[in-house]
C-alpha cells in the first residue's frame, strides 16, 4: 500500500463500521468535509497526529498505530523520525572521518612528493572548498539513495508478485546505462523532473504514450 491508497482505505474502515465522513471529521477536530475531501484524494497526505486519530477512532489498538502507519502508508510518528535523524547524523560523522582519514593520507602523499610546489596555497583552498560541497552532496545522494532501497523492499515484500516486472524492467534499464549513452540520458530525462506533482491524467497519458511506443517497437 502507499499514502495515496489512505483515502481509500480509511473510507473502507470507515463504512464498514457504520461511521459517517461528518462524523469521523469531528471526533479528530477536523472541518466536517475533511474525511470527504480525503477519501476523494483532495487531501494528498495527512500529518501524522491526524492520521493517528483517525486510525484510533476507527477502533485500532493504539499500541499498534504507528506500526500500522508506518508499514502500509509511511507515515512516520515523530520518535521514528527523530531517530532516522540520529541515525543519519551518526553516518554523518563516520563517513565525515573515514574521508578526512582519506584526504589526510592524500595530502600527505601531496606534500611528500618531490615536485609538489608548496606555495600553490590558491589552488589547494579550491579542492578544499570543491570537496566540503561534494562531500555533502554524495553524503545526501547516498542517504536518499538507501531511502530508495528500503522503499522498493518493502513493495517487493508487500506486493512481490504486481513488482517482478518493475524490478526486472529497471534491473535492465539501469545496468545497460554504462555501455548505452542513450539509455543513460532516458534515464536521466525521466527522473531529473518530480513526477510525483502530476495528477492522474498527467500520469495516465505519460503511461500511455510509453506503452504505446513499447508495443510499436515488439511489432517492428
Amino acid at each position: 500500500m502507499s499514502i495515496n491508497n489512505f483515502g481509500r482505505d480509511i473510507k473502507a474502515l470507515r463504512t464498514k463500521r457504520k461511521i459517517g465522513s461528518r462524523e469521523l471529521s469531528r471526533l479528530i477536530g477536523k472541518a466536517e468535509t475533511y474525511i470527504s475531501q480525503l477519501e476523494r484524494r483532495l487531501i494528498k497526505k495527512p500529518d501524522y497526529d491526524t492520521a493517528y486519530d483517525i486510525v484510533k477512532h476507527l477502533g485500532f489498538t493504539e499500541s499498534g498505530i504507528d506500526e500500522f502507519l508506518y508499514n502500509f502508508y509511511q507515515i512516520k510518528s515523530p520518535e521514528m523520525i527523530e531517530a532516522e535523524s540520529e541515525q543519519a547524523a551518526i553516518w554523518e560523522e563516520t563517513r565525515a572521518d573515514e574521508i578526512e582519514k582519506i584526504w589526510i593520507q592524500r595530502h600527505e602523499g601531496i606534500d611528500n612528493a618531490p615536485n609538489y610546489q608548496a606555495n600553490n596555497k590558491s589552488t589547494n583552498n579550491m579542492v578544499n572548498f570543491e570537496s566540503q560541497w561534494m562531500m555533502e552532496l554524495v553524503g545526501k545522494l547516498e542517504r536518499k539513495n538507501e531511502e530508495i532501497k528500503e522503499e522498493l523492499s518493502f513493495n517487493i515484500d508487500k506486493n512481490a508478485q504486481t513488482f517482478e516486472n518493475v524490478i526486472t524492467n529497471l534491473h535492465s534499464l539501469l545496468t545497460s546505462m554504462r555501455k548505452d549513452r542513450g539509455n543513460f540520458n532516458f534515464f536521466v530525462g525521466l527522473f531529473e523532473n518530480d513526477s510525483s506533482l502530476l495528477n492522474e491524467e498527467s500520469k495516465d497519458k505519460i503511461l500511455k504514450t510509453l506503452k504505446e511506443e513499447i508495443e510499436k517497437m515488439h511489432s517492428k
